[in-house]
């Protein structure tokens, strides 16, 4: 009788969903042809695979086509290879892998011993991303008809939970160990540290690997008495944590009984049933904390008590702080009246001379005869008189005011000055260029008054030219930013700050010696006679004045008959 042959579905067995996909899988169109023409070998391995419920894969033939079971299934993800990966080459499936395991499958195809591998790391595509996956696998030869090697079954078993655990585990233990902070674990039978870090070896003074298997008290017998047995019974006993800061315990430490201070927790621990069969300790040494705070309140203590002291001294010092401040403002009253009477009584009869010697000149012009040159001298006397007292008048006035500390323009202080000095600048023929200025804070009506003695200098002190004429004034007022460290050695403001402006008034006129620069910032100190250059020798101790009131310093350079520069330096702030 001629036997029928079989078909497809009763060639290949297997059930579940990967026997159905792999028996409705189109073969024809793949490498290995179809099912009814596959060798004995293919069709007997891949229907143990199906029937098989350990995780069992294939690749096949020289392209390596890959079988797989409803076991192996799951290790796939839910959006990753399957079921794309049957049928599919292996490189094809397996690219992010495939210099790892395609060496393997080599050593198997040409004839090697199978391969074991446990707990191995190969990350695969799944689940959407990429995923660490351990394995523990073999890789085995499957025999043809002809006794060749024409395909590798990889029976395997992914390990990822395992030894995620055991990582955990591990991770746990070594942060038990490395803690930096004292951690023991008690069980519930007679109080027996089960295990301890190193932290509390070191807290308790001894080695912790020698207190481990051990009941409580006997390697600890200066604990009895002090409660701490007690404490732990109770959170056995009750399952509720005990808490406490600043506890104070005394332990011996090489020999010594010494008193320490811990924060403390005892945390029951459950065993999955619920019962408590231990104490999680928890200790903190705070000893120096502690004895810190105490000094410091005995030191608050002591403070205290010379408080009503201090302040009674305080009180004391503050009435003659009071007292002195009244004085100083009777002072600044007598020198207000001073002011008053140095700009109206003493100026009045100095104008009572120049009106007389005006009607003398006026009326009696022919009687006086060669007298008339004593009474020129006598009203420019007068007139020199009535400068140098409005000077004087000027010097005490910055010397006693307080800045008005307000926001101010040097810029527009320059121009202010130039306006009120066009006619000289004009008669002159003076050049002047002025550099964009920076805004400081201070006085308005002193700023204008300090540029208006050094720009009025610079305009005077002129010098002669070639010709043998007077030279038209060359003047310049620059700015640059200068770091309080780079300031010269010989400038000392009067108020610290870390950066100043330094503003430059340059002029190329008569000049001076530099060894008279610190005299010329003195009242009446003059370098040149007064039937030379008419002043009163005040204009610059005026300009020292204002420059220490806005908290900077004021210096000079110069050589004869080579201009002088007058360099102030102002503090420069953020508003």
């Amino acid at each position: 009788m001629q036997t029928q042959p079989l078909l497809p579905l009763q060639i290949l067995v297997g059930e579940g969903e990967m026997g159905d996909l792999t028996r409705a899988f189109d073969w024809a169109n793949s490498p290995v042809g179809p099912i009814e023409s596959w060798p004995q070998s293919l069709r007997t391995i891949v229907s143990m695979i199906l029937s098989s419920k350990f995780p069992m894969f294939l690749w096949w033939g020289d392209d390596l086509i890959q079988f797989y079971n409803d076991a192996y299934r799951p290790s796939l993800g839910n959006h990753g290879k399957h079921p794309n990966a049957l049928g599919q080459r292996g490189e094809e499936c397996w690219p992010e892998i495939w210099p790892t395991i395609k060496p393997l499958i080599d050593q198997v195809l040409a004839g090697g011993e199978a391969t074991w591998s446990e707990n191995q790391l190969i990350p695969i595509y799944r689940n959407g991303r990429l995923e660490d996956v351990y394995w523990t696998f073999s890789y085995t030869p499957v025999l043809n008809e002809l006794n060749q090697v024409s395909g590798v079954l990889v029976v395997c078993q992914e390990t990822t939970g395992m030894v995620t655990r055991e990582e955990s585990r591990q991770q746990l233990l070594a942060s038990f160990e490395q803690s930096p902070v004292a951690i023991a674990i008690i069980s519930e039978a007679n109080l027996t540290i089960r295990m301890a870090n190193p932290f509390y070896g070191q807290l308790v003074g001894r080695p912790f690997n020698d207190l481990i298997g051990k009941p409580l008290l006997d390697v600890l017998p200066e604990l009895r008495g002090q409660g701490f047995d007690q404490l732990l019974k109770e959170v056995i006993a009750t399952g509720v944590p005990y808490i406490a800061p600043e506890v104070a315990v005394q332990i011996l430490r090489e020999n010594k009984l010494e008193t320490i201070y811990i924060d403390l927790t005892y945390q029951p621990q459950r065993e999955a049933d619920g019962s408590i069969s231990g104490v999680l300790v928890v200790a903190t040494d705070v000893t120096k904390q502690v004895t810190a705070r105490q000094k410091v309140e005995e030191s608050e203590a002591r403070y205290r008590a010379l408080s009503a002291d201090l302040d009674e001294k305080v009180q004391e010092r503050t009435q003659q702080l009071q007292a002195s401040i009244q004085d100083l403002q009777r002072s600044n009253q007598n020198l207000q009246q001073f002011a008053y009477i140095a700009s109206h009584d003493l100026q009045e009869p100095l104008r009572k001379i120049q009106q007389f010697g005006d009607l003398l000149k006026d009326r009696f012009i022919t009687e006086l005869g060669e007298g008339i040159d004593y009474l020129d001298r006598m009203q420019l006397a007068a007139v020199r008189m009535s400068t140098l007292i409005r000077d004087l008048l000027a010097f005490s006035r910055v010397s006693i005011s307080q800045n008005k500390a307000v926001s101010v323009s040097l810029t527009g202080v320059v121009n202010v000055v130039l306006s009120d000095l066009d006619i000289r600048i004009e008669e002159t023929g003076a050049l002047l260029t002025v550099d964009p200025l920076p805004t400081i804070i201070g006085d308005p009506s002193q700023l204008e008054q300090l540029f208006q003695n050094l720009l009025s200098n610079a305009l005077k002190f002129r010098q002669m030219n070639q010709a043998g004429a007077l030279a038209n004034p060359v003047i310049l007022v620059s700015n640059q930013r200068v770091a309080a460290v780079d300031l010269p050695t010989s400038i000392i403001p009067s108020r610290i700050v870390k950066a100043y402006h330094r503003i430059d008034v340059t002029d190329n006129g008569i000049g001076f010696d530099d060894k008279y620069v610190d005299r010329i910032f003195q009242v009446f100190q003059r370098l040149h006679g007064k039937n030379e250059f008419a002043g009163t020798g005040i204009g610059l101790a005026i300009c020292e004045k204002i420059v220490a009131n806005h908290g900077g310093a004021i210096t000079a350079r110069s050589q004869p008959n080579k201009g002088a520069t007058f360099s102030i330096y102002f503090p420069a702030t953020n508003r």
